[in-house]
């Protein structure tokens, strides 16, 4: 077998596997506050109304005349269900093209996780000449996925188990002077990933084979043997191997891919307040403020290991003539270190809120992700015989819109809800891997905020999002065509506590009864 064909497939089960797994608007998690759940994080530029605006935009931090303390849990649970609609090979020009590939449809691939954040803020300054000062600290997960199939299913050559967590420290300082407020955030992040697939070394045993079968008639005819047997030997070999696995689909191996790194962006936001609460004689028209915010690209170069099981020896028990190189895969699919340069999209966020009639608020957002900056993912070994390769994702840039209503039922009781929907960064199903089946999704939301003591809010809410079916076409780099749909849904349950403390005016429940009460709590 020639190393130069088993370089390149090694390159191609390790690069499939590695950036496939953060391919995913997709992956990124907007699940940072359960304030803004229930509005379907229609309003995260905008609202401002705890310290999660910490993550959302910065500069709402300064609207804070309070010390908070916020903790939030996020239970994710995502279901993704395939059903083969004829997955074969994909490989023009061989006996193969066309055959079907043999498995199940892997089960549910979703799996149920937990999430959480925890932010704290602190107003320093208030009610100076130069304007208000706050600064704060958020701990939270911006990207994320998991995903597991049955080891015999029919994408196993794709993706078997995918996991990725990222972990995100962010210290922020926010300035506000009369209606305008500016905000930025270092952002300082860990991201880690694990992932297994198939290895189909039945097929990728043929070429080799195939050379070795057409090398046979001048081996036996040198050693001998007579012209008359030499077809019946070369079939009895061809016999032995193939009872030995040696087909598509006969032999499978496993790879795993884990990596980590740390890198550092930032996050910037301003919110301009173009009405306040109590202003003028218009006593229908209540506060309103817009915010725009931008978290930083991140570039991660993931560094770890490459681990190859059950790579099998190219011979078979009683085969008249033996493969001349048995442990060639050996040579080329042994363990090893990898690492992938991985950039992370940039985020715009645009956010809109505007109180009516004391009693109710309308929100609007627009957020933008930069998911064009997946396109090419350069992959390099440890070992220098293993060259570089590169796989291309061609991820575009994709839109969220999102609308959100609030009710101040009183002085202590805030019902919400919101919808929204959200692009797709994956343009076709020929690059839809079955690590993240991702699609359009409509996101419908719910939730309630309750405050039984003045220093202290309870939120919890709901949400459900709808997945447009994506369809599969996807073909893995060993010429595997996964073909079919998914039927995908997630539930969202999320709880946070908030504790406040302290500030320059008596501390009040986040939403004062009447519009009265929210001037004498914000100026």
């Amino acid at each position: 077998m020639r190393q130069s064909s088993l370089l390149r497939i090694v390159s191609c089960f390790v690069i499939s596997i590695l950036p496939l797994a953060v391919q995913a608007g997709s992956f990124s998690l907007s699940e940072e506050s359960v304030s803004g759940l229930g509005v379907a994080f229609a309003g995260g530029a905008a609202s401002a109304e705890d310290a999660s605006t910490l993550f959302f935009n910065p500069a709402g931090l300064a609207r804070l005349d309070y010390g908070e303390f916020q903790m939030g849990l996020h239970f994710i649970v995502p279901s993704a269900e395939f059903a083969n609609q004829g997955s074969r090979y994909n490989l023009p020009g061989t006996p193969f093209n066309g055959l079907p590939v043999v498995g199940g449809n892997g089960g549910d691939g979703g799996v149920n996780h937990l999430i959480g954040n925890m932010y704290v803020s602190q107003p320093l300054f208030r009610n100076t000449r130069y304007g208000d000062l706050t600064v704060g600290l958020g701990i939270t997960t911006p990207f994320g996925l998991e995903t597991d199939y049955s080891p015999g299913w029919v994408g196993r050559y794709a993706a078997l188990r995918t996991k990725l967590t990222t972990i995100d420290v962010q210290p922020t300082v926010a300035w506000r002077f009369d209606r305008f407020s500016i905000g930025a955030g270092l952002d300082v992040q860990r991201a880690s990933a694990r992932l297994t697939q198939a290895i189909d070394f039945g097929l990728a045993a043929q070429s080799p084979l195939a050379q070795f079968y057409a090398a046979l008639p001048a081996i036996l005819a040198a050693r001998g043997v007579p012209a008359a047997a030499i077809p019946a030997t070369i079939a009895a070999t061809r016999a032995a191997y193939t009872a030995a696995g040696f087909v598509p689909g006969g032999l499978d191996g496993v790879t795993e891919i884990s990596g980590d790194d740390w890198a550092v962006g930032f996050t910037v936001g301003a919110l301009f307040e173009y009405r306040k609460a109590g202003e003028g004689e218009n006593e229908f028209l209540q506060d309103g403020r817009i915010g725009f915010s931008y978290r930083s690209a991140m570039d991660h170069t993931l560094e770890g290991d490459a681990a190859f099981r059950r790579v099998p020896l190219i011979t078979a028990a009683g085969a008249p003539v033996q493969f001349p190189s048995p442990g060639a895969f050996q040579a080329v699919f042994f363990d090893q270190g990898a690492s992938a340069s991985l950039d992370l999209p940039d985020i715009m966020h645009f956010s809109i809120y505007q109180r009516f009639a004391k009693k109710f608020a309308v929100i609007g957002d627009v957020t933008w992700t930069r998911w064009s900056r997946l396109q090419d993912v350069p992959i390099v070994f440890e070992n220098a015989g293993t060259p570089p390769t590169i796989l291309n994702i061609n991820y575009q840039d994709a839109l969220r819109y999102g609308v959100g209503f609030e009710w101040y039922a009183c002085k202590n009781l805030t019902f919400r809800t919101g919808f929204a929907y959200d692009e797709t960064p994956i343009r076709s199903p020929e690059f839809r891997t079955p690590r993240i089946p991702d699609n359009n999704r409509y996101f419908l939301a719910a939730g309630v905020r309750w405050s039984p003591k003045s220093w202290m809010d309870i939120d919890v809410g709901y949400a459900h999002l709808f997945v447009d079916d994506p369809q599969s076409n996807f073909t893995d780099s060993q010429g595997h065509a996964l073909i079919g749909k998914y039927d995908a849904q997630v539930n969202i349950v999320s709880a946070s506590v908030t504790i406040k403390w302290g500030g320059s005016r008596e501390v009040t429940p986040s939403y004062a009864k009447d519009s009265k009460e929210v001037a004498s709590y914000r100026k």
